[in-house]
């Protein structure tokens, strides 16, 4: 006779680590024969380290303790979650065997089933180090075969992207603001003043760069180190440790955090993150090494001071420093997602804020410890440091610039020069991002699975490599990587809930109001601050020139996902008149006119009736005598546009014509027609957009058009009037309006006051007058010129060479 039974250690996650002990009718238990109907569960456990004894790390079976369980195969899944004796019991139904018992009872008088696993061999924990004792807990972290490296805290697309836009966030952290940076404080790293010791802060949305800043933090220091002028600085960083924690993804805040203490709690995420702790099994989860350690009695005596003095000892050891020269460490500590921990437990925050603080003021021997906090709660990261009378250091995170956001795309070798130049449906994709690095990451990521699609289809073809690569990426569909992207924001922000708060942050950001932070938006006798929009990561706050004031960033694709997941009613104007990607884009005739209407709109949405002109016309220059007098703003109702078929003022040629749809309410493209405004038809119009005929702009033409309007205005009656004068022209190349009363220009060199972030691209783009190749641009670019599908796909098969489909 003869039984099998499956077995699997405790922390093993799979079927493929289980291992059979075979019993049979006589057993050799240390060199006496025990027949199989008087074997015990002690019998058992020698079976069991014999068969494994090279591999379990013990060398007394009876420590080892066996619990009898039946898991099917199907059930794998549960294993995942156990960890400890708890875990056994809950997750598995466990039941700890007894030494003394019977094997025949538990396992030979009830029927197995072959393939179930049948018992769990749990191995001893070792000792219980003293938590408090530096070379106590080294000795203990041992055992787990340290894999010593660092961790990257960005896993996704974005961690391949060129590191970009950064130069101001490390000089502030290195050199500082009017806060001392790291620099300043070195020479006083052993003073016990709050006030010499600020700490560093990393705060923002949800994708705007904290974690990646992080993971390239020890580079960056490295760097401005070596250019130092000091000398022990330089001697300093060469001995550098960066180590990057999170109470975030893979280690997650939680209840443990709270049970063990403020310190504790990240003194162990330091161990974690350092040694990278393996058992005999595999590499070590943090849930499943938090665990462990939480079955420790004493664990909550574990300090961030105990957790530094450790990476010191280790460090000089790997390094084969001599201990007795007393070398000085950099040791940076990277703390991300602390926000996450704020939602767990309000009060350790504070609690491992003064732990933190009081560690930088009194750090352990031969150490520079250098802290970096993360994560998106501004307003109460702010209140913990300040409640613990340090000062702050804010390092700035700003939104990529276009130009970076294309050459990380060419970097990861996504597309060329080439494409770049003729492809502005591209280009304007790009600058509609925004710099926004998450949405980046969709966009890229996105685009390459697309690239790599399309070039899966021109497999068989017979064209160069070259060639392949060349195609694929121009048949790449813009349009859709932006509709996916808009999608994937409305998703991963929410914004289908959170859209109601927009309404008027939106249209101050269009129009380029400032804010502060904790200005708020009410709704229904709720409140949202600015500071809580921009830590949910829908909005991104830009600081003016102005103390305390902000400006609101949001990207064309943010406000098109805003937009689209609304249903104010006063976004409607912007979701069927603005907002739409599938139409031809405008010149710039077309584009100011439609977005001069959408300005009266927002001025109207955020509560105006009547304005200042110079409020009105923010972000123009004006001249001398420009009259900032107080208007009253048109009706809703009467903000229409009209497209002039002819000049404004009326030509001699056309002086005497009778006037054609006057009284036309058909509207083509948002524009009603009217073929010439003349001087007796000017006070019925008042309030009314026109869209003028395009044309070339000098100073000569300025003055002209100036004394052509004045001259109307005369002869039409009407002596309060100024003249809005929009163009592509650079005002530094001699077009002056200083000495023409009631004027206001916007020229190239105010795009982005007047238009606002979200807007000035596209009005640089309507403004380019670019070229477009017809015959080499990629067929989608051609919607810009106003081709539909139909005539796109003749055009791309006549590329081919198959006139006769087309």
């Amino acid at each position: 006779m003869m039984v099998s039974i499956n077995c699997l250690c405790l922390g093993k996650t799979s079927f493929d680590d289980t291992f059979v002990v075979n019993i049979a009718n006589d057993s050799d238990i240390c060199g006496s024969l025990i027949n199989i109907n008087n074997l015990r569960i002690s019998d058992l456990k020698f079976l069991i380290w014999n068969k494994k004894k090279a591999t379990l790390g013990i060398n007394d079976s009876d420590i080892m303790d066996l619990w009898k369980v039946n898991i099917a195969y199907n059930d794998e899944n549960k294993l995942k979650h156990v960890t400890t004796e708890d875990d056994i019991k809950k997750e598995l139904g466990g039941k700890k065997l007894v030494p003394i018992l019977l094997v025949k009872k538990l396992f030979l008088e009830q029927s197995l089933v072959d393939e179930n696993i049948h018992v769990i061999v749990q191995l001893p924990t070792a000792a219980e180090p003293y938590w408090n004792d530096d070379s106590s807990v080294y000795e203990w972290i041992k055992q787990f075969k340290p894999n010593r490296g660092r961790n990257l805290l960005v896993k996704t697309y974005g961690k391949d992207f060129k590191f970009l836009q950064r130069d101001d966030t490390i000089k502030a952290l290195w050199k500082g603001t009017v806060i001392a940076g790291i620099e300043a404080r070195f020479k006083y790293r052993n003073v016990s003043d709050k006030g010499l010791h600020p700490i560093p802060i990393l705060v923002g949305g949800p994708g705007v760069g904290k974690s990646r800043f992080l993971d390239e933090v020890e580079r960056l220091l490295g760097q401005y180190a070596n250019e130092s002028d000091d000398e022990e600085i330089r001697k300093a960083f060469t001995n550098m440790t960066v180590i990057n924690t999170t109470y975030g993804n893979g280690s997650p805040a939680g209840t443990m955090d709270v049970n063990f203490g403020a310190e504790a709690s990240l003194a162990i995420r330091i161990l974690y993150e350092y040694f990278r702790p393996n058992h005999n099994y595999g590499s070590l989860e943090f849930s499943h090494f938090q665990s462990h350690c939480y079955n420790y009695s004493n664990i909550s005596s574990f300090t961030l001071s105990t957790a530094l003095r450790i990476i010191y000892a280790d460090v000089i050891i790997q390094k084969k420093q001599e201990i007795n020269s007393n070398p000085l460490l950099v040791l940076v500590l990277g703390i991300d997602e602390f926000n996450k921990l704020h939602d767990t437990e309000k009060g350790i925050c504070k609690e491992l804020i003064n732990a933190i603080g009081g560690v930088m003021c009194r750090p352990p021997p031969n150490i520079y410890f250098i802290p970096i906090l993360a994560g998106t709660i501004e307003e109460h990261l702010y209140d913990y440091i300040s409640g613990s009378m340090h000062e702050i250091l804010p390092l700035p995170l700003r939104l990529l610039n276009d130009d970076d956001a294309i050459r990380i795309g060419m970097k990861m070798n996504l597309f060329d020069d080439k494409y770049v130049r003729l492809h502005p449906y591209f280009r304007i994709s790009i600058c509609d991002i925004g710099g926004h690095v998450r949405t980046l990451e969709y966009y890229y990521e996105y685009f390459a699975q697309k690239f790599a699609a399309e070039h899966k289809k021109l497999k068989t073809e017979k064209m160069s490599k070259e060639e392949k690569i060349e195609t694929a990426v121009h048949n790449v569909n813009i349009k859709k990587i932006m509709e996916f992207v808009k999608q994937k924001i409305i998703d991963k922000y929410s914004l289908e809930l959170n859209s109601h708060w927009l309404t008027i942050p939106l249209a101050k950001a269009i129009l380029g109001f400032p804010v502060k932070k904790m200005d708020t938006i009410m709704l229904n006798k709720i409140s949202m601050s600015y500071q809580e929009l921009s830590s949910m990561g829908v909005v991104n706050l830009v600081p003016t020139e102005e103390r305390g004031e902000y400006l609101i960033r949001l990207p064309y694709v943010w406000v098109c996902a805003i937009v689209e997941s609304s249903d104010d009613h006063g976004m409607m104007y912007l979701k069927f008149m603005m907002l739409r990607y599938d139409e031809p884009w405008q010149n710039f005739e077309d584009f100011n006119a439609k977005f001069w209407a959408l300005r009266l709109r927002l001025f109207h949405l955020i509560g105006y009736k009547q304005i200042k002109l110079k409020t009105l016309f923010k972000g123009a220059d004006f001249s001398l005598s420009f009259p900032d007098v107080e208007v009253d703003l048109p009706k809703i109702i009467d903000i229409k546009l009209y497209r002039s078929l002819h000049r404004y003022p009326v030509t001699k040629t056309y002086k005497n014509n009778q006037v054609k749809y006057e009284n036309m309410t058909e509207v083509r493209n948002g524009y009603i027609d009217l073929d010439l405004l003349k001087e007796g038809n000017i006070k019925r119009y008042i309030g009314c957009l026109f869209f003028n005929a395009p044309g070339e702009v000098n100073q000569e033409l300025y003055d002209k058009t100036y004394e052509k309007v004045a001259e109307a205005m005369n002869k039409a009656e009407v002596k309060e009037w100024v003249l809005l004068f929009l163009t592509n022209a650079n005002k530094e190349n001699n077009l002056s309006i200083d000495n023409k009363p009631n004027s206001a220009l916007v020229s190239m060199k105010n795009f982005q006051k007047f238009y606002g972030y979200t807007y000035a691209s596209r009005a640089q783009f309507a403004s380019a007058n670019e070229k477009i190749y017809f015959n080499s641009a990629p067929v989608e670019s051609l919607t810009i010129l106003g081709f539909n599908e139909e005539e796109r796909n003749n055009i791309r098969l006549k590329r081919k060479g198959h006139p006769g489909k087309a």
